[in-house]
């Protein structure tokens, strides 16, 4: 099974954010820019399937700006086996809007037909936690939000969730997001 996982490149965590000047966004220059750490735990849990034998492949797919290659590189060097780049803009201040990557990624899905997404819960620099759901209606895949266990066992994957109440499991049928 191949898994497939969305990266995408943010100002480092440890960076504190300046404004810019005019007040017009975020000061880009000169800061820090590394893998959403939500993502990073994404293509963990990908290589840790691969290790245990559920996954036969993991790809990287980053949207956004050509210098994003750094993020999948950094995906690279953990073991993910393949990355792609969809260079969708090429103005680091344009951010592209959850919906329209959740259409590209859905492209990406059919082209290379995994069997497993693995998302990042949000981003950290807009924390929407949008993209994931949205990429599951446009494809009509089963989807289990805030994962923090996952187990695939044939055609489906048992996922312990985080909710309000504490911990949740439940069942869902592959394909899955």
């Amino acid at each position: 099974m191949k898994v497939l996982v969305p990266v995408k490149r943010v100002i480092d965590y440890n960076v504190k954010v300046r404004v810019r000047a005019d007040g017009s966004g975020v000061d880009l220059a000169n800061v820090k820019m590394s893998m959403n750490p939500f993502d990073e735990i994404a293509v963990e849990e990908a290589i840790r399937l691969k290790e245990k034998g559920v996954a036969t492949e993991v790809v990287v797919v980053s949207i956004g700006v050509k210098q994003a290659q750094e993020t999948l590189r950094n995906a690279l060097a953990m073991g993910a086996d393949r990355a792609i780049l969809i260079e969708a803009t090429a103005d680091v201040h344009t951010d592209i809007e959850p919906l329209a990557v959740a259409k590209l990624l859905a492209g990406v899905v059919k082209d290379e037909a995994p069997g497993l997404v693995l998302c990042g819960k949000q981003a950290i620099d807009n924390d929407m936690n949008a993209t994931g759901q949205m990429l599951a209606a446009l494809l009509g895949w089963s989807q289990a939000t805030f994962a923090s266990e996952l187990a695939v066992e044939g055609d489906s994957a048992t996922v312990t969730r985080e909710v309000d109440g504490g911990l949740q499991r439940i069942k869902v049928k592959m394909p899955a997001i």
